[in-house]
């Protein structure tokens, strides 16, 4: 039998992995449309943005069913968020920077209390 404690940081390592997920579909989608609809202008290479999807997908299955590693997936995927929020305030485009920002508090958030309540 589990504990309350192991069971909450289990739904919580979930949730992260859940939420992995939806950022690597949205992540993957617009990377490739823009990879569709790639111009010789563009501030980066849209194959960033689809390696970033592979990165968020890939830290959402470590997630699912804990694996050696994860926490390594899991701050790859937030340094890759990191790096394009820097990219979309260049440009500037504030809303863009925060929807990928908020990846990093999310992550930190729910890896924080998963890992103290384990």
């Amino acid at each position: 039998m589990i504990s309350h404690e192991e069971r909450n940081a289990f739904i919580l390592r979930r949730t992260l992995a859940a939420v992995s997920w939806l950022y690597a579909a949205w992540s993957g989608l617009l990377g490739i449309l823009a990879w569709n609809l790639r111009r010789g202008s563009d501030l980066y290479d849209p194959r960033l943005i689809v390696l970033h999807a592979v990165v968020l997908g890939l830290a959402g299955t470590m997630l699912w069913k804990p694996r050696r590693g994860a926490l390594l997936a899991v701050l790859a995927a937030a340094a890759g968020s990191i790096f394009f929020v820097v990219l979309d305030l260049r440009l500037p485009n504030v809303p863009a920077a925060l929807v990928d920002g908020a990846y990093v508090p999310i992550a930190a958030v729910l890896l924080y209390k998963s890992r103290r309540q384990a």
